[in-house]
């Protein structure tokens, strides 16, 4: 990641907003579009940590066009693939490169863990 990036922090900044509130009230639309503006956001920038981000919402992305289109969630493997995101987020935070963005990161790691316990709570 480019430390104190403008295009990276409005994304994150455009992720939490977007992404911030009820499970229910995001639609896999927005998912889908904000997992787009990663992939091509990580494609710029890409090395083995956010290739691992990368991975994982390339995993994610069929998974919010099934809900979309089928209007088949399969909640438990969105919970996965959450928690995957949240690690990975997290070690991207601890390094050196993404200090400038630690409030952000801070923020979207809030909101995937979140609609982690969200996705959980569905299973039930």
């Amino acid at each position: 990641m480019i430390s104190n990036d403008q295009t990276q922090i409005s994304l994150i900044d455009e992720t939490v907003n977007t992404l911030d509130g009820n499970i229910d009230t995001t639609t896999a639309t927005d998912g889908l579009s904000l997992i787009d503006k990663w992939l091509n956001r990580l494609e710029d920038v890409s090395d083995e940590a956010t290739d691992d981000i990368a991975e994982t919402l390339e995993r994610l992305r069929p998974e919010l066009d099934s809900a979309q289109r089928y209007n088949r969630i399969d909640n438990h493997q969105i919970a996965n693939l959450l928690q995957d995101l949240i690690e990975q987020t997290r070690n991207i935070a601890t390094t050196v490169e993404a200090s400038a963005e630690q409030v952000e990161l801070s923020q979207l790691i809030a909101v995937l863990e979140n609609l982690h316990r969200q996705a959980v709570s569905q299973l039930q």
